[in-house]
C-alpha cells in the first residue's frame, strides 16, 4: 500500500493586507523577526505564506500539541527542532505557494508558466545536451511543457539533495533519468493554474495529494 504525502499550497492572488497581518501575528517570533526583516513586499508575503503552510502541515501531519522550534537555515528550507527526521520543501511562483513534509529528503518547485520567447537558448543554463536536443526536435506547442517540467523536477531535486552535494551540483549536471532508472529518487509532475509543479523525493512511491488551504 503507497503512503501519502501531502502538498499543502494556498492561493494568494486575493490575500488582503489585513489576512496577510493576521497570519503574520499568528506566526512564532522567530518567524515574525525573519519576515519582518524583508524589505520586498513580495517575498514577505511568501515567507509569511509559506511558514503559515507549515505550521498547517505540522499540525495537520503529526497531531502536535505544542508547535516544536522551526528552526530557519541560510539559504535553505527552515528545520524543525526535535524532528531531525522530517524534511522540509517549500516554494512559490505567481500567486501559488505550496510546502511538503517527509520522512526522507524531499524536494518542491513550482513555477508559473510564463509564455517565455525562445526557449531554446532560455534553456541553456539548466539543460543537458540530451534535454536541448529533445527540446529542439518538438515542435512548438510542446517546447513550454518540455521546459517547465524539465526546469522544475531539478529546481525540486537540488533542494532535496544535502548541502555539501549541492555545492558539487549544477541543475544542467543533473540526470533527470536516473530517477527513472532506480536510483532512490521518485519524481511527481502535476499542472495547476497555469504553474507547473514538480517533486522529487526518497523512500520509494508515495501516492501524493495536493491539499488546497484557506488562509
Amino acid at each position: 500500500m503507497l503512503r501519502d504525502i501531502q502538498i499543502f499550497f494556498a492561493n494568494t492572488e486575493t490575500l488582503s493586507n489585513e489576512q496577510q497581518q493576521h497570519l503574520f501575528d499568528s506566526l512564532p517570533v522567530t518567524q515574525k523577526n525573519k519576515a519582518s526583516g524583508l524589505k520586498s513586499k513580495k517575498k514577505k508575503r511568501e515567507f509569511v505564506v509559506g511558514r503559515t503552510l507549515l505550521i498547517h502541515a505540522l499540525q495537520s501531519e503529526k497531531n502536535l500539541q505544542n508547535l516544536p522550534l522551526i528552526l530557519e537555515e541560510a539559504f535553505a528550507a527552515p528545520r524543525v527542532d526535535s524532528l531531525d527526521n522530517y524534511y522540509v520543501s517549500i516554494s512559490h511562483s505567481g500567486f501559488i505557494v505550496c510546502c511538503v513534509l517527509h520522512k526522507f529528503p524531499i524536494g518542491i518547485d513550482i513555477e508559473y508558466k510564463k509564455n517565455r520567447k525562445d526557449l531554446i537558448h532560455k534553456s541553456d543554463f539548466f539543460m543537458s545536451h540530451e534535454e536541448l536536443e529533445t527540446l529542439k526536435a518538438m515542435v512548438e506547442v510542446e517546447r513550454k511543457h518540455y521546459f517547465y517540467e524539465v526546469w522544475c523536477a531539478k529546481e525540486a531535486l537540488f533542494k532535496a539533495l544535502d548541502s555539501e552535494t549541492q555545492k558539487q551540483t549544477s541543475l544542467k549536471s543533473i540526470q533527470l533519468s536516473r530517477c527513472s532508472e532506480g536510483d532512490g529518487w521518485s519524481v511527481f509532475q502535476s499542472d495547476m493554474n497555469n504553474h507547473h509543479l514538480s517533486l522529487v523525493y526518497r523512500g520509494g512511491e508515495c501516492q501524493i495529494q495536493l491539499i488546497a488551504v484557506e488562509l
